[in-house]
């Protein structure tokens, strides 16, 4: 098998899209983390879930390098706009990834290839957008706070795993590179409820779920969610194989 390309999300709604791109994919453990191993355009890749949050993003890719020779590292998934020209199921493919300090944010430059990964999506008439990504350990769930965080760091777009790729990258002295797909808008609110409905390894809990149905509100605020996710998910799809098939390490 050729060196593989570590493909890292957070989210079962980002995995599965890709996981169904992969051929001759099969399971496997690295450690706590589960992985599939695959071929996408011709390339060996491991996909890996590694669930909520930067230090998981981290352990996880750790974890499979020590099964796997990786020969780079990219951080797939969902984000969040931080600015009013970012819309629901554009793309970020960032120059940088801000690691949040509560001031300006410790910086990661991404691999030179991602010039051309850039460049390739744009010409395949993808919406891109190139600036800084930040990195959180909390969502920002409100307007106000996103539109904050936008102007102390500069940042365009908000995740909460892309600096852990980044830092683990680092650490085995591999290229990286992000892209994300934004599921929701500068001024769009995440209500608190959410967070009971995702489990810290990234799966969906049917039981906080179902809890929230009760309300109109928070039904209509589902479905809103549902149909963003899923325009982000195929502009992610999309964005991907464009990349993957421009990509050279």
């Amino acid at each position: 098998m050729d060196r593989p390309v570590a493909l890292v999300v957070a989210l079962a709604r980002e995995r599965r899209p890709l996981q169904r791109r992969l051929a001759a994919a099969r399971q496997g453990r690295a450690g706590d983390f589960r992985v599939v191993v695959g071929e996408l355009a011709g390339r060996a890749v491991v996909l890996i879930p590694a669930g909520l949050g930067r230090d998981r993003a981290r352990r996880a890719l750790l974890a499979a390098s020590h099964q796997f020779s990786f020969r780079a590292a990219w951080s797939l998934g969902f984000a969040g706009g931080l600015t009013e020209t970012l819309c629901v199921g554009d793309v970020v493919c960032p120059a940088a990834v801000l690691l949040d300090d509560g001031r300006t944010g410790q910086s990661f430059g991404v691999a030179p290839a991602q010039a051309a990964v850039r460049a390739a999506l744009a010409a395949a008439g993808i919406r891109i957008h190139d600036g800084p990504l930040l990195t959180v350990d909390d969502p920002l769930r409100t307007p106000e706070v996103k539109r904050a965080a936008h102007r102390r760091t500069g940042a365009v777009a908000v995740d909460m795993e892309a600096a852990g790729v980044a830092e683990a990258a680092r650490d085995l002295g591999i290229p990286w590179l992000a892209i994300k797909a934004v599921v929701d808008a500068a001024g769009e609110a995440l209500p608190e409820f959410l967070a009971g409905c995702t489990t810290a390894q990234g799966e969906l809990r049917w039981r906080g779920l179902l809890s929230n149905l009760g309300s109109a509100r928070r039904r209509r605020t589902l479905w809103r969610l549902h149909r963003a996710s899923r325009q982000a998910a195929q502009g992610l799809q999309r964005a991907v194989d464009v990349a993957f098939a421009a990509w050279s390490p």
